[in-house]
């Protein structure tokens, strides 16, 4: 017996030595090391992630044998603006500028309006901003209602691939208004230009298409955002441009939104849908290029699709349908950029400071006013076609 205890206590001491020495080694390394207790529950999560993450089988596009990914819901366009401690624009610093037209189309026929520049003197510092210049309200015609006019705004330019969708029923059509085939709903269609063409799942497709829903609710989807009006995807190469063709007065729902904060004051509001529209008017009259009007970026006018549409901007550009700032005839070229400074800086101080001109909506003027304080000697209009 006093043998077998003297066994044992000696492994005791051999084991309490051996781990001894072995957590000796261990304090040199700078590996921490984890408990049991602390190392199971990770590893059950491990273990019931790479459960969950198993691929599951999808359903086939109708046009594709091989699955693709699921688009996600449209999002409701009129989402109540939540509120700002401080509100201030949404665009950069980065001022609007007027690009030349590069082999440009003509200017759409029927458009009743051209480019003019006003020969005022220009607002030199942020000072002249604070001295309010009262105009007479513009008188609304009776049953006016303004032109259908449709826009091309470029919302990818040379990018190897897009994943479409949209969100009710569609056709894919060609440059001559062809259908060629209909699409699934809420499903992504992956395109990528081939060598003379487009691929769109499964489908080989001429160089130029038309994504166009058939309802007038439809959207289409491009890549993270849905956009009203039809969508053109243009094979360049191993590249691609996709435009977006939307009527006007939708292209501002989102281009107020996305330029000034959407609980801005109405007025504001008011006032930048206003320097947008008559902004867009000029470049659909001197184009970008033969493709476009002008992009979505803050280059020209940041257009993000119906998620930067709130029940303001609605309001903002409804209440103002059709009206521009117009000089001698034609249509101002109305340039803007976030603050007093950037506008003297980039302009030589002509054009709408959006910091500006939330201060003076705040302090009570009107839409009318503040327009009339960063273009002087500016009127506005409505929107007419000729006949």
């Amino acid at each position: 017996m006093v043998k077998l205890d003297k066994k044992i206590k000696d492994g005791v001491i051999k084991m309490k030595f051996a781990a001894s020495t072995y957590f000796s080694l261990l304090r040199h390394c700078a590996v921490p090391l984890l408990s049991i207790a602390t190392f199971t529950p990770i590893l059950l999560t491990y273990l019931a992630k790479e459960k969950a993450e198993t691929p599951q089988p999808q359903a086939n596009l109708e046009t594709s044998a091989f699955p693709s990914p699921i688009i996600p819901s449209p999002i409701a366009p009129l989402i109540a603006p939540s509120p700002k401690l401080f509100p201030s624009p949404q665009s950069s610093a980065t001022p609007k500028s007027a690009p030349s037209p590069q082999s440009s189309p003509s200017a759409p026929k029927k458009l009743a309006a051209s480019v003019r520049s006003p020969n005022t003197s220009p607002n030199t510092s942020p000072a002249a901003a604070a001295k309010p210049v009262t105009r007479q309200p513009l008188a609304v015609p009776a049953n006016y209602t303004p032109p259908v006019l449709e826009i091309r705004v470029a919302i990818k330019r040379d990018v190897a691939s897009v994943l479409m969708g949209v969100n009710g029923p569609a056709v894919i059509t060609d440059r001559q208004g062809r259908g060629l085939k209909t699409i699934a709903t809420n499903e992504g269609l992956p395109v990528i230009p081939e060598a003379n063409g487009l691929k769109m799942g499964d489908l080989s497709l001429p160089e130029v298409i038309f994504v166009q829903p058939t309802s007038a609710d439809g959207l289409v989807y491009v890549d993270d955002s849905w956009y009203r009006g039809k969508v053109m995807l243009v094979a360049q190469g191993d590249r691609l441009l996709v435009v977006n063709q939307v009527n006007l007065e939708a292209y501002l729902y989102s281009v107020v939104g996305s330029e000034m904060h959407s609980s801005a004051p109405m007025h504001a509001l008011k006032a930048q849908a206003i320097a947008a529209r008559s902004y867009a008017l000029v470049h659909m009259i001197r184009p970008a290029n033969a493709w476009f009007h002008l992009g979505n970026s803050q280059r020209w006018q940041v257009y993000k699709g119906i998620r930067s549409e709130y029940q303001s901007t609605h309001q903002a550009v409804n209440a103002t349908a059709g009206q521009i700032l117009s000089y001698k005839g034609g249509v101002v070229e109305s340039l803007y950029a976030a603050t007093d400074e950037i506008v003297a800086w980039a302009h030589g101080g002509r054009g709408m400071s959006q910091t500006g001109a939330y201060k003076l909506a705040e302090k009570g003027l009107d839409y009318q006013q503040i327009l009339g304080n960063y273009y002087p000697g500016v009127g506005l209009a409505r929107l007419v076609l000729q006949n």
